[in-house]
């Protein structure tokens, strides 16, 4: 547990020493890095790696939002679950299976029932 702890800082600051060394980071590379925030269960991060990605005009796809989606259920923010998912249809990101698994988890999590139902009727 403590390794999993960590590997997201890891991961973290070597996305950004690829940045330091101008290595061009692209969709993969963001994406590798937000899940593996998610599984380190820090979201913060993994949400400011998803706008770092939309100021750089860098594509999010659908494993971009699910990852981001995913690490918001740890940190209680169905809001922000909620607001990615919004933003998919915005930009007309496909939405799958995975993706409102991770909102209704987010959603579970914060208490927001009520947003779930929601959810369910989109």
């Amino acid at each position: 547990l403590c390794r999993k702890a960590t590997e997201w800082m890891e991961a973290l600051q070597i996305f950004h020493e690829m940045a330091e060394d101008r290595v061009k980071r692209d969709t993969i590379t963001f994406n590798a890095t937000i899940s593996a925030c998610d599984k380190g269960r820090a979201w913060e991060p993994a949400l400011r790696l998803v706008r770092e990605m939309a100021d750089h005009r860098v594509e999010r796809s659908t494993i971009t939002f699910n990852a981001a989606i995913s690490s918001c259920k740890e940190g209680g923010v169905w809001i922000l679950a909620a607001q990615l998912l919004s933003e998919m249809v915005g930009g007309q990101v496909e939405r799958n299976t995975i993706t409102f698994n991770a909102a209704l988890s987010a959603c579970e999590k914060g208490g927001a029932w009520e947003p779930s139902l929601q959810l369910l009727r989109a």
